[in-house]
């Protein structure tokens, strides 16, 4: 009984850390698109400035990737007792992830150059197109298994006492329309603010860049783990746009 209590201590430790983490850095994130990386930390200049923000850049794509290789998950195991260390993979994998992401935009030096400001009233269609995108990021996010997105599968299963259980393949919602609807709906959220500065221009078109070619990656491993079912679904899912219905526009053109 003890140890079963300890468990639970522990899983809901590495549980409020986890959620307080990511939360923190969803709000952050947020308001440093909508202001155009204006506000931070960050007060480097020059060459330092540049070397530091170029750091910062490739840091999260580098270590999201990196923790998913065996190599990777076993550096995750440092961060957990030895004895939980394997189920508290997926809850130390979005801490980490979430950390990343704030030193992204809170160590980020601004450079203040201005691309384009969309000013009120126009402002808040962009807005509004932005909470949409985070929305559409959500709800990709639940439908691909929020268990794991939100590292929530993790240190509830310590809690629990069980093995962790990953959610079957991706394949309803949103992911009918297209295979990559998270990495999409990340784009769609840095490209949509009122004001652009050469800052965010520079942070949206990496994580883009990223965005589309990064999966591929993840495929390799779907396609080990979930073999012919996501052969199939490769079949007749279109990578990272959305499929427009050829009959669809041949009942129109005949019109």
């Amino acid at each position: 009984m003890m140890t079963l209590n300890a468990n639970k201590v522990t899983a809901l430790s590495y549980g409020v850390a986890c959620h307080g983490v990511f939360l923190l850095a969803g709000l952050v994130m947020f308001g440093s698109i909508i202001t155009g990386f204006s506000y931070s930390i960050g007060n480097l200049s020059g060459y330092w400035a540049v070397s530091m923000n170029f750091i910062l850049l490739i840091q999260f794509p580098a270590g999201h990737s990196f923790f998913l290789t065996g190599n990777g998950m076993r550096a995750l195991d440092y961060f957990s007792p030895r004895a939980h260390a394997r189920v508290l993979r997926t809850t130390i994998y979005a801490t980490i992830a979430s950390i990343q992401l704030l030193f992204l935009f809170v160590l980020w030096s601004p450079s203040q150059v201005v691309i384009w400001k969309v000013d009120f009233p126009a402002s808040v269609f962009l807005i509004l197109l932005n909470l949409l995108s985070w929305m559409l990021l959500s709800a990709s996010s639940i439908q691909a298994g929020y268990q794991v997105q939100t590292g929530s599968l993790g240190w509830t299963s310590l809690y629990r006492n069980i093995e962790p259980v990953f959610p079957r393949m991706p394949n309803s919602g949103l992911f009918k329309l297209i295979r990559q609807p998270i990495y999409l709906s990340f784009c769609l959220v840095l490209w949509t603010s009122p004001f652009m500065t050469l800052d965010l221009f520079i942070v949206a078109s990496f994580y883009t860049l990223y965005c589309f070619f990064g999966p591929y990656l993840k495929e390799k491993r779907f396609s080990k783990f979930y073999g012919l079912e996501f052969e199939k679904y490769k079949e007749r899912v279109p990578y990272f746009f959305p499929r427009i219905n050829r009959t669809i526009l041949n009942d129109k053109v005949s019109e």
